[in-house]
């Protein structure tokens, strides 16, 4: 292809784009994330995109923009706007993100404590609630092609979990670019703020208390105790994507083109209906993090119902929306159960919480100088009860130890870009300060060295692009026998899987 990928080249390469039929033409699709189903619950707009390939025998191709806007919290709305104005020609932004680009109705998907399983979300993108909702978006510039099942989002937290109103009083809580999760946060006692993925750094910095998101995303991104505190039994609403075009672009189409896209997009929609939506194998990877799911009880459960009815009255009193909302409720009154989780009777007691490591020593630490490596692969990874759909710690990594300092960096072993936590770089990932005595060591990241070393950004995020990281220090124990070093951590790995999958070997 000879347009780049850049989001600001989009507009500039339509000109070269076959738009009458005759040949192969090019759909420029966009999403925030990186892979369309990275998390393992994102099944229609994976088939999606495979579909218009394979049913158009390879004369429709998809240019994927991957992770549009940024990670700003309003790129998903950036997306409904891109498609309305041309400037890319489709994808699948979730409900939530069509009231803040201008385009109302659909606002009734996100009904707090309504949609609360799987069974529920799939009759909701295959009954006529869901050519309603789609009908919403007449006029607007975007063509609905149909409704998907995503994941089911529950509260997250710090410190404990949010079972009753009582927990979530003053509480600052991660909305996700929605009115109506804002309303429901605010209706809960709580003080919403509107993050997308940065969102687990103002956990980890004490800004923010929890945040509503899904159990996939949160093992697939690596999280572990920062808000591992997850109420297992309150699905707040559901993630629901809308796939979608631009109607300008899908008119200048012929009505071939026109077929294989429609059928692309219902054979997506069938396929999220079809999917097992497996939350307990990454819940129990999570529970081996030291995330704890803990339920609320049915006393705790009803008050968060009698808080939210003035959302849910509040969406009934729209007119625009009130039949869609009354379709839905339905939907969700043949479906009560909540969808559950199956994880072991130990991770639902207690709070995860990552604790104090203690004062950190002056003294540097006794690991001797030298420099060591470890090859993780992918299998590697998963065996250890990691996720390895991208952004994963395989790699060949190396610590270099010399003068009470370290440097540790990572080379991908098979996949740039999702090796090493996504790093290909030659630079250092990690430089700072190492502390301690006997077997234990402290390590200090000096993110100010490493931005001075790499030329990367502060603050320090570990989710945001080009940032430096990680933060904040961590203790490890270690021994070195016969040139293999070896780590080991008091209580859940969390964020060290590099350091203790496999033993280190000293190269020099």
């Amino acid at each position: 292809m000879g347009c780049a990928l850049a989001v600001l080249a989009l507009a500039g390469c339509a000109q070269t784009v076959d738009r009458t039929g005759s040949g192969v033409i090019e759909l420029r699709l966009a999403t925030i994330d990186g892979v369309p189903n990275a998390n393992g619950q994102s099944y229609g707009p994976e088939v999606f995109v495979a579909k218009l390939a394979d049913l158009s025998g390879g004369r429709i191709k998809v240019e994927l923009v991957r992770e549009y806007g940024g990670g700003s919290a309003e790129a998903e709305s950036g997306i409904v706007r891109a498609i309305i104005s041309g400037e890319v020609d489709g994808g699948w932004p979730a409900t939530r993100a069509f009231a803040k680009a201008g385009v109302p109705g659909l606002e009734a998907v996100e009904a707090p404590l309504t949609v609360t399983s799987y069974a529920a979300a799939k009759e909701l993108v295959t009954a006529p609630v869901a050519a309603r909702l789609l009908g919403k978006l007449e006029g607007t510039g975007v063509l609905g092609l149909g409704l998907a099942v995503g994941p089911l989002r529950r509260p997250f937290a710090a410190d404990g979990p949010l079972l009753g109103p009582a927990d979530w009083k003053d509480q600052t809580f991660r909305t996700f670019n929605s009115a109506v999760q804002a309303e429901t946060v605010t209706a809960l006692g709580a003080v919403p703020a509107n993050l997308s993925i940065a969102f687990i750094d103002q956990i980890r910095s004490g800004n923010l208390r929890g945040a509503e998101l899904d159990i996939p995303q949160y093992w697939h991104n690596g999280f572990a105790l920062e808000a591992g505190n997850v109420t297992a039994n309150v699905v707040l609403w559901p993630k629901v994507f809308v796939l979608a075009i631009g109607k300008k672009r899908f008119d200048g189409l012929t009505e071939e083109q026109q077929g294989w896209i429609r059928a692309a997009a219902s054979a997506a929609v069938q396929a999220s209906v079809s999917q097992t939506y497996d939350e307990s194998t990454p819940a129990k990877a999570l529970c081996a993090r030291g995330v704890r799911f803990r339920d609320a009880s049915p006393a705790q459960v009803a008050e968060l119902r009698t808080r939210t009815r003035p959302v849910l009255d509040r969406l009934a009193a729209d007119p625009s929306g009130a039949e869609i909302l009354t379709e839905i409720q339905a939907i969700a009154a043949r479906h009560p159960q909540v969808e559950l989780v199956d994880v072991p009777a130990n991770c639902r007691t207690g709070v995860a919480s990552e604790g104090e490591i203690g004062a950190i020593p002056t003294t540097a630490a006794a690991l001797p100088e030298g420099t060591y490596r470890v090859r993780i692969t992918k299998q590697d990874v998963a065996q250890f009860g990691g996720d390895v759909a991208d952004s994963h710690p395989a790699g060949t990594w190396t610590l270099k130890v010399e003068g009470g300092t370290y440097q540790g960096s990572c080379r991908p072993v098979a996949d740039p870009g999702d090796d090493c936590g996504t790093s290909d770089s030659t630079m250092p990932l990690e430089v700072g300060d190492l502390r301690g005595s006997g077997d234990t060591v402290y390590f200090v990241p000096n993110p100010d060295l490493l931005a001075k070393l790499t030329g990367c950004k502060l603050p320090v995020s570990s989710q945001l692009a080009d940032h430096c990281g990680p933060g904040d220090p961590y203790r490890l124990t270690w021994k070195l026998a016969d040139g293999q070093l070896t780590f080991a951590v008091d209580g859940p790995v969390g964020g060290m899987q590099s350091y203790v999958m496999l033993p280190w070997k000293k190269i020099a």
